[in-house]
């Protein structure tokens, strides 16, 4: 059985031997968690006692192989991993053998990729594929123990979203061509994914109780029931002027088909490529775009991708005092806080300070600076 120890900071840590003596040991909020690892723990080491001595010897890159072969994920995320596995991980660790990789190795990892200059959001992902490698490695029975345990990671800073201002937005659509303007008025009203957005069918719109439902998500190669998540098949209300513009955009059109499709002549009605979106018309329709500011000034429209469509409805939505729940329920977001970083645009999210500081009894002020004559 585990050793269990209560720390002073109220959590507890689980201790376990292997077969050498050497101790390893984790720390959980709850006894119940650490038992729970420390019998996992027990159970792996135990098996390892009957594991073939030769299975650790196998070196990453051979055990990267049969790992790839069995992964059960998007291509859209192969790619991304396959990216990131080429550029982070391999040059480092292709050539030692499992057994030798310990936890101090993967830390030292992490601090060279930081010395190295890496983002925090790449250095992230490419140690959750580690990971996820490594204890695939262990159930497997190629190694007794993962080496990527307590290892500390960058933190990644949290950005406000970016959005579009109203005259942005105008300016935007009237300089898309035609088509183009109705998706993007969806997308500002809507706040759908790319995916959902070039993904959405004519009979998921409910015209009399102008709704749409997200089901289907354009993949990139084929349409596919979504959800990403459990929360991402969800209902949509939509605005009347905006069901108006979907309505006349589908005259002639195929009313079960896909809405936004290719227009190219000899390859009409094809699925929309994201990226040849954005290069074809995108970012054609932003560079050199102005808007007039609340100056008076001319100013450049920021140049920000079509993703920033749904931050722009998340954005307009809070400023107009909708609750940041059901901003998360619009969006599918599967955790509230991802929909948090729209609540500084609270209307009444400095309210409480503004007003504490007004009911002192009294003001810090600076004397008025006398004028040199």
């Amino acid at each position: 059985m585990p050793y269990l120890r209560k720390l002073p900071s109220g959590k507890w840590q689980a201790t376990v031997r292997n077969r050498a003596g050497e101790r390893i040991t984790d720390t959980f909020p709850l006894k119940t968690q650490a038992r729970v690892w420390g019998a996992q723990l027990e159970e792996q080491l135990a098996r390892s006692a009957v594991r073939d001595p030769r299975a650790g010897k196998i070196r990453f890159h051979e055990w990267h192989d049969r790992w790839w072969a069995a992964r059960v994920v998007e291509p859209k995320t192969l790619r991304g991993d396959a990216s990131t596995i080429r550029t982070h991980v391999m040059p480092h660790w292709a050539e030692w053998e499992l057994r030798e990789m310990a936890r101090m190795d993967v830390q030292t990892w992490v601090r060279k990729l930081v010395a190295d200059g890496k983002g925090a959001s790449a250095i992230r992902r490419a140690y959750n594929l580690l990971s996820t490698m490594m204890r695939d490695a262990v159930d497997e029975d190629l190694i007794a123990v993962t080496p990527c345990r307590r290892i500390e990671l960058p933190q990644e800073a949290v950005k406000p979203p970016e959005w579009f201002t109203q005259p942005q937005a105008q300016v935007l659509l009237d300089r898309l061509p035609p088509p183009w303007q109705t998706m993007a008025l969806l997308g500002f009203y809507t706040g759908l994914r790319w995916g959902e957005l070039s993904g959405l069918h004519g009979h998921r719109i409910d015209w009399l109780r102008s709704r749409l439902f997200v089901v289907e998500v354009n993949s990139g190669s084929k349409i596919k029931e979504y959800p990403k998540s459990s929360k991402s098949r969800r209902e949509v209300p939509l605005p009347d002027h905006v069901l108006e513009a979907v309505s006349r955009h589908m005259h002639g059109r195929d009313r079960d088909g896909v809405v936004f499709t290719t227009v190219t002549k000899g390859r009409a009605g094809r699925l929309l490529s994201d990226g040849n979106w954005r290069r074809q018309t995108w970012w054609p329709a932003i560079d050199g775009a102005k808007y007039i500011d609340q100056d008076g000034q001319s100013q450049p429209v920021p140049h920000y991708p079509p993703h920033t469509m749904r931050h722009t409805c998340a954005s307009w939505l809070v400023q107009q005092g909708v609750s940041l729940y059901e901003v998360q329920h619009l969006l599918g977001h599967e955790s509230y806080h991802t929909t948090q970083r729209y609540a500084h645009l609270a209307p009444d999210s400095h309210q409480a300070v503004l007003g504490a500081w007004t009911r002192l009894e009294s003001q810090l002020i600076v004397p008025t600076a006398k004028r040199i004559t």
